[in-house]
């Protein structure tokens, strides 16, 4: 009786399984996204990412951010501006960075010679995927803290 109910079931399910993707129903696949890198001696992961285009005075720029849920009892964020809106290298006067830190504090990219945020995946349509890497030296007056060896996948919003 039970090898029958089982049966019987997995028949079922596997009608429905059918059925939605003969429909069209089936839902698709939204990809994952993450941000992670080094600040000083913290590794910071913000789970919450997006990549859109926006147009600052007559200058085309790409704003990357990272943040926690809503939701989240955790603070802190990234906003990584370049300027530009495709895959490249982008150093010096290209890019702007603001880090705010878990106590809340406000951190702004410094001149430093070795700051580079290089986007090596640019698909410009909805949820599509915006990958590369940064590292690049943040400051707050005399404190100044290398956001190193990060890594983002940001979802492209329109």
């Amino acid at each position: 009786m039970k090898n029958n109910l089982l049966l019987i079931s997995t028949i079922c399910l596997g009608g429905i399984v059918s059925a939605c993707k003969k429909n069209g129903t089936e839902t698709p696949l939204i990809p994952s996204s993450s941000l992670t890198f080094s600040a000083g001696d913290s590794l910071m992961s913000f789970p919450v990412n997006q990549a859109a285009v926006q147009d600052v005075y007559s200058t085309r720029t790409t704003l990357i951010t990272g943040q926690y849920t809503d939701t989240s009892t955790r603070k802190g964020s990234i906003s990584i501006r370049v300027f530009g809106d495709t895959t490249g290298r982008y150093r010096g006067d290209s890019l702007l960075v603001t880090y705010i830190n878990s106590s809340g504090t406000a951190f702004y990219n410094t001149k430093d010679s070795d700051n580079v945020v290089t986007i090596d995946k640019y698909i410009k349509k909805y949820n599509g995927t915006v990958s590369g890497s940064f590292t690049v030296k943040v400051a707050n007056g005399s404190e100044s803290i290398r956001l190193s060896q990060g890594i983002f996948t940001a979802l492209y919003q329109e």
